[in-house]
């Protein structure tokens, strides 16, 4: 599998407006994990850089962030965004992170599980770079949840658009609700959950936030044959989407995203994933 976004510059600026909504969410899920001041944390799929940054203020100056990235040009865009002296980008393959040592106080990922074709085998990964003790947190979404309510029907439309394609390329739109299966298949104990999401109507709908994803994937769209730009339409998406919220006096939701976290026993850390 492939990450679906492939405008890298694009993509960074859509991350970054995606924090907004997101960020939240993932810092109240990091203090509920455990994360504190000192630690050392490797961070899965570093993108933009959002989450490395969330966590870099949670283990503060004497904490370390170490973020794994594979685009090389993500990784560059990461660093001139970051400011924090204690966060370090690295290229890097998430599924096997060959290269990257033990060790780790914490590793913590968001929305990068659902678009690997083996997730059980990158948490084993994971696991393998935690010290004894240390702990294993990740966010994903269920992007198929109901994106508005009522669901009209051009939010009906896009977001069909938008799942449909993802399932074409066999990315895994649900990877929230199955976490805790998949960190069990990885031979971790259960893991705690927490689901939370973000939704509002009126003027502050949320509408844009959805609109940002669906519109980086109409490349995917087109590749598949589902939908075009023209139907898509990026330029008006957000604010056709709003105004039908509003004709309908509705309301818009963020995926619900559900965060799983773990302390990785003792005798599961010593071991080493080929």
């Amino acid at each position: 599998m492939s990450y679906p976004f492939a405008d890298r510059v694009a993509e960074d600026e859509r991350l970054v407006a995606q924090g907004r909504l997101f960020d939240p969410l993932t810092h109240r899920l990091l203090r509920h994990a455990g994360l504190a001041p000192g630690m050392s944390v490797l961070d899965l799929g570093s993108g933009a850089g959002n989450v490395a940054r969330l966590a870099a203020e949670v283990v503060g100056p004497n904490g370390l962030v170490v973020g794994v990235e594979r685009d090389p040009v993500a990784v560059e865009l990461a660093r001139r965004r970051t400011e924090a002296p204690n966060v370090e980008y690295r290229v890097g393959d998430v599924q096997t992170l060959e290269g990257v040592e033990g060790g780790f106080d914490a590793v913590v990922g968001r929305l990068v599980l659902m678009y690997l074709a083996d997730p059980v085998a990158t948490l084993r990964q994971a696991a393998a770079r935690v010290r004894p003790g240390g702990v294993i947190c990740v966010h994903e979404a269920d992007l198929a949840y109901p994106c508005a309510s009522p669901l009209t029907p051009q939010w009906s439309q896009v977001h069909g658009y938008f799942l449909d394609a993802l399932e074409k390329a066999e990315f895994e739109t649900r990877r929230g609700p199955a976490l805790f299966t998949a960190f069990r298949a990885a031979g971790l104990p259960g893991p705690r959950l927490l689901v939370e999401t973000f939704a509002d109507g009126g003027a502050d709908a949320p509408a844009w936030g959805w609109a940002n994803v669906i519109s980086a994937a109409v490349p995917l769209m087109e590749r598949f044959g589902v939908a075009t730009r023209a139907e898509v339409d990026p330029d008006t998406l957000a604010d056709r989407l709003l105004a039908e919220t509003n004709a309908y006096d509705g309301c818009v939701y963020g995926p619900p995203m559900t965060g799983a976290w773990v302390t990785v026993p003792g005798d599961l850390s010593s071991h080493t994933y080929g």
